[in-house]
């Protein structure tokens, strides 16, 4: 696997290589088998800490979509 440097300025969830793996794994959408694939290809490369950062930035946009809906729900309910 490619070497990445560090950046002191940015924090751990951030850096180089989780962002890099982050892509990596997004590329494959929609196509789930071989994001499956890539994410198991990845875990020989990258601690358990690394994946979970990287699986939690690969979720982040789904989190804000949920926030946005229970905002939505709430504004329309009657109290």
């Amino acid at each position: 696997m490619k070497s990445f440097k560090e950046i002191k300025a940015l924090p751990p969830y951030l850096q180089p290589k989780i962002l890099s793996a982050v892509a990596f794994i997004n590329s494959a959408a929609p196509n789930i088998e071989k994001a499956v694939e890539r994410i198991n290809t990845l875990q020989k490369h990258l601690s358990e800490k690394e994946i979970m950062w990287v699986m939690s930035l690969l979720t982040f946009e789904k989190l804000l979509d949920i926030e946005k809906y229970t905002t939505t729900m709430k504004e329309r309910t009657i109290q």
